[in-house]
């Protein structure tokens, strides 16, 4: 016969491992915390945006031939990351980065039907974010003219220090920890519970073993252990005043 749990069974549970699974659930809160807050560094995003213009001079690219624009941003955006524009924004800037992590903090976002191409820049703070964006784009419109023999790239908008971090997403990852730690606590409770093997209950051995009760032990706390012990005593000085009179 297949053992079935019912919901107050499950509550049951659940009431009975309260104070673990609360406690687990605070502990996830404050791991979550502690790493948010004092582990993790906070990352700060600032933004330039570029335009590729129509001129005469840029045979590839047709008015309303959106496929040949894109295609152009996809490699301007390559060009962007690579080392000839990058070493030149390293030397100006004086950056001890590498290529490849000053590569890392560089995105490159573009929509498939736009001529805007958004360079978004992320750095440990933000004033070395927005400075990275705005020289890059500077290195990259000074210098596509002698790579590609094109001059249609116009910055539109510089990139801004912005104050506010763009991770962790400390919300989020409280939330995240909080949840984690109650799940944890859940699932360690039904896991105790279900490898607790002793006889809670009387009826499992009747209706489920099939063995006779032959009757039960009772428990007794340590007052009323202490009670018991008492009550001889007191019992005794009684039985010599009897005798005695």
């Amino acid at each position: 016969m297949e053992e079935e749990i019912s919901l107050v069974e499950l509550f049951s549970i659940l009431r009975k491992r309260l104070g673990m699974i609360i406690g687990l659930s605070l502990f996830g809160l404050i791991l979550s915390f502690s790493i948010t807050f004092f582990v993790i560094t906070p990352q700060y995003s600032s933004t330039t945006q570029m335009l590729v213009s129509q001129t005469e001079s840029s045979q590839p690219i047709q008015q309303g031939d959106i496929n040949t624009n894109l295609q152009l941003i996809n490699t301007y955006k390559d060009i962007i990351k690579g080392p000839v524009i990058l070493d030149d924004v390293r030397e100006e800037l004086e950056l001890d980065l590498t290529h490849g992590e000053l590569s890392n903090k560089i995105q490159v976002v573009s929509d498939a039907a736009s001529q805007v191409f958004s360079l978004k820049v992320t750095d440990t703070t933000p004033y070395q974010a927005a400075e990275i964006a705005n020289k890059t784009a500077e290195v990259f419109q000074k210098n596509i003219d002698q790579i590609m023999n094109v001059d249609n790239v116009t910055v539109i908008s510089v990139a801004i220090p912005d104050t506010n971090p763009v991770s962790p997403n400390k919300t989020l990852n409280l939330a995240i920890g909080l949840l984690l730690g109650l799940m944890s606590g859940i699932g360690l409770a039904f896991v105790l519970e279900f490898l607790d093997t002793t006889v809670k209950d009387p009826k499992f051995v009747t209706d489920e073993v099939g063995w006779t009760n032959l009757g039960s032990i009772s428990v007794l706390s340590k007052d009323e252990l202490k009670l018991e012990a008492e009550v001889p005593e007191r019992e005794v000085p009684s039985r010599q005043t009897r005798r005695r009179v």
